[in-house]
């Protein structure tokens, strides 16, 4: 039962929906049938053209996946699973909010959040790959794929010892790795569509 009230908490902190109420306030678009029609960070600047609106739905994004995990802390338990099944949620929100009609973002923000607080470590890897991908590939959702299959290569097989150095003291390590595989699972779902989009245009 605490971890349904945990990701439901996580959920209803996820699904806040940041870019649709900032881009309406800015430009009175609904960011769903603009640009990507994604309701995220980059496409909040790019329907805007306002790297303050862009920034303000990262920070905030971000926040919600952060205070997901210290509410679920708060209110319902200090155990791994618990904060992990709030930070889901919170991911699982953003992406697929229940007040856009499941139609959200992408999760990396909102993700990146959970994860300063269950195993920050794993933040830098992600942006450092991301960096590398976004530069070769000049597309920021391959960027944002290869960093996330790089956080779940880390996740998965980086030696026990390191790990468990890196993750919170209430984790056991088999326990985190199923957490960053289904973290990893969710964000790549919403990824799986425009990276193929990628593709077929390289090749058409």
């Amino acid at each position: 039962m605490s971890l349904i009230l945990a990701g439901a908490l996580g959920y209803v902190l996820g699904a806040f929906p940041t870019g649709y109420f900032l881009v309406k306030w800015k430009s009175n678009v609904d960011i769903r049938n603009a640009g990507s029609g994604n309701v995220g960070t980059l496409n909040s600047y790019e329907v805007t053209n306002s790297k303050l609106v862009g920034v303000i739905v990262l920070l905030i994004d971000l926040v919600k996946g952060v205070l997901a995990v210290l509410v679920v802390k708060a209110l319902v338990g200090n155990e791994f699973a618990t904060l992990a099944s709030g930070g889901i949620g919170a991911v699982l929100g953003h992406n697929f909010p229940v007040w856009l009609g499941f139609k959200g973002g992408r999760g990396l923000a909102t993700a990146a959040g959970v994860m300063l607080v269950l195993g920050w470590v794993f933040v830098p890897i992600w942006m450092a790959v991301w960096f590398i991908g976004n530069k070769i590939s000049k597309d920021v959702n391959v960027g944002n794929a290869l960093g996330t299959i790089a956080m779940l290569f880390v996740g998965l097989f980086a030696p026990l010892s390191l790990l468990a150095n890196v993750i919170p003291d209430t984790a056991q390590v088999t326990d985190f790795r199923i957490f960053i595989v289904v973290l990893a699972m969710v964000i790549l779902l919403r990824l799986i569509q425009p990276v193929k989009e990628y593709f077929l245009n390289r090749n058409s």
